[in-house]
């Protein structure tokens, strides 16, 4: 499960460092009329879109792995210190 999950992240991170270019490439295009400025404010609404559930999936998943991590670290028989179980009387 961890793994599926990191797969998705470095899926979603893989995604959003393409939105990234794709902005950056968009930024360097000239405009030259009132319709081009047009377009170009929609595509960058549109990427400014995408990257924001990109950038949102992407904490959901990570947060479902630390979760998991210490979900995993308690079923382990991790025992914590202090948590009352001593084997001093």
């Amino acid at each position: 499960m961890i793994r599926e999950l990191e797969s998705q992240i470095r899926d979603l991170q893989k995604k959003s460092a393409e939105i990234q270019k794709e902005q950056a490439v968009l930024r360097l295009q000239v405009c030259k009329g009132d319709s081009e400025i047009k377009v170009k404010d929609a595509k960058f609404h549109e990427l400014d879109e995408r990257a924001k559930e990109t950038r949102d999936a992407l904490r959901d998943l990570t947060r479902k792995r630390q979760l998991l991590i210490s979900q995993s670290a308690i079923k382990g028989g991790y025992k914590y210190p202090g948590s009352g179980e001593s084997s001093e009387k």
